[in-house]
């Protein structure tokens, strides 16, 4: 019989499934990771180069996998609240597809909600409550390799991210996004090593050089919004782990080398946000306040269902030349209207509801503090960028994740 592995930390754990691992590793990877540049209105033309075709083929394997392996039967179950709520969200998308102006584009991404979907529910049913924290850490480590990749071997670069970090063809504003999940995860496993938990425990040394390599690529991107939503997240760390006069101190000594930090680098953190960008470029947030003018007049037109899934990209490319809301709810609002925003609204609400709920043994667990300091960083970095409103994104598929990490977490500590 085979002998369960030896983890970082020394010890020998016991053997556990590793499918939701990859799984989850193979959606990141197809989503996200691109190799090859392509034109901005390439993706609403409809036109599938062999990397479209790659992404759509790494989705259609899990799906099969998922299928085959669970072999799902139709039968009514009783869920919880949050669990009905995911259904409610992903419908909404999946459903806004049929009338979307961009009817190809939109019925594959609507696809692969339901793909993420039908994951994160056997996720939640089929593992144990170990599952999540594996798929973290090794998402971390995909993250941190990323970087180390994109250090070694730089790829060329389009005129307007000269200067920003990334690897491979990854656009910069994605690269952040994608480091300030795992930035967010790494300083959560490290702050929260004394707290019962299940899943895989690594050294502290590990944790911090994971957190060091993801930190100092997420800061190399620039991405002003996924580096305000790291911030948010550390800071959630630190309020949520503690209790009582701990909190307190903890508090003062933050705040104290906060402000020691702010006034020895205060001209560098000026030029890290300002980039360079004049004062009239800067109070547009990047022309975002523009675009999302343009938005609200075009979500008048079509208030309750929208124009479609991803009919936002194609709206925005048409008449401004940037594709996508920059916004996660102004997307929402754009391609399923009032309807899919306040189910994602409600979804988030409920939530954050259920992870604050997490307590173990009268006390606070690891996973409430590292899922409500992964929330709030997602929710600050979606005030600039779509992702979590979007789908067939890291920022979705972590969505879904986190919805069956509450499930695993809920059902132990209940």
């Amino acid at each position: 019989m085979a002998r369960a592995p030896i983890g970082i930390d020394g010890t020998r754990a016991e053997a556990k499934p590793t499918w939701p691992v990859w799984c989850v590793l193979a959606l990141v990877l197809a989503s996200d990771f691109k190799f090859r540049l392509r034109a901005n209105d390439q993706a609403v033309s409809g036109n599938a180069d062999p990397f479209v075709l790659l992404e759509i083929a790494l989705y259609a394997v899990v799906a099969c996998f998922l299928f085959v392996r669970f072999r799902p039967a139709v039968r009514t179950r009783r869920g919880d609240l949050l669990t009905w709520l995911a259904y409610a969200y992903a419908i909404v998308l999946a459903g806004s597809a049929l009338y979307s102006p961009y009817f190809q584009l939109a019925l594959v991404r609507a696809a692969q909600v339901i793909v993420v979907l039908a994951l994160a529910r056997s996720i939640a049913r089929h593992c144990d409550e170990g599952a999540p924290h594996r798929i973290a850490h090794a998402y971390a480590v995909l993250m941190a390799a990323s970087v180390c990749f994109g250090f070694v071997v730089r790829f060329p670069q389009l005129p307007t991210q000269k200067g920003r970090f990334t690897w491979l063809y990854v656009h910069p504003v994605q690269a952040g996004a994608m480091l300030a999940v795992a930035t967010v995860l790494m300083a959560g496993y490290a702050i929260t090593t004394g707290l019962d938990r299940a899943g895989p425990r690594w050294r502290l040394p590990v944790y911090a050089a994971l957190f060091a390599v993801c930190a100092a690529g997420l800061v190399a991107t620039k991405t002003r919004g996924a580096v305000l939503g790291a911030i948010v997240g550390v800071l959630v760390l630190v309020w949520t782990r503690w209790r009582g006069q701990r909190k307190v101190e903890v508090g003062v000594v933050g705040a104290v080398a906060l402000i020691a930090v702010a006034l020895t680098t205060s001209s560098a953190i000026e030029d890290f946000f300002a980039r360079g960008e004049s004062a009239a470029r800067l109070a547009s947030l990047n022309s975002r306040t523009n675009l999302w003018g343009f938005a609200f007049e075009r979500f008048a037109e079509h208030p309750l269902y929208g124009f479609g899934l991803t009919s936002s990209r194609g709206l925005f490319l048409e008449q401004i030349g940037l594709g996508g809301g920059h916004n996660a709810l102004v997307n929402l609002l754009v391609d399923t209207g009032l309807l899919g925003a306040l189910g994602w609204v409600a979804l988030l609400g409920c939530m954050l509801l259920a992870a604050h709920r997490l307590r173990r043994h009268g006390a606070p667990s690891a996973d409430r503090t590292i899922l409500l300091a992964l929330l709030f960083a997602l929710l600050a970095n979606s005030v600039f960028v779509e992702g979590l409103g979007a789908p067939a994104n890291v920022l979705c598929t972590w969505l879904f994740v986190m919805v069956a990490w509450l499930s695993l977490a809920g059902r132990t500590t209940a």
